[in-house]
């Protein structure tokens, strides 16, 4: 999966927010889970 510019990610299970700055490839973890992109 990769990530752009300007997605939001975020952890279902503590809340944990992150916006990406500089996009890549990659997965985003948090609390051994992968992080869903918010749609809006």
């Amino acid at each position: 999966m990769s990530s752009h510019k300007a997605e939001l990610y975020y952890c279902e299970l503590c809340g944990t927010e992150v916006v990406v700055k500089k996009g890549g490839d990659g997965t985003l973890h948090c609390c051994n889970q992968k992080m869903s992109c918010r749609v809006d």
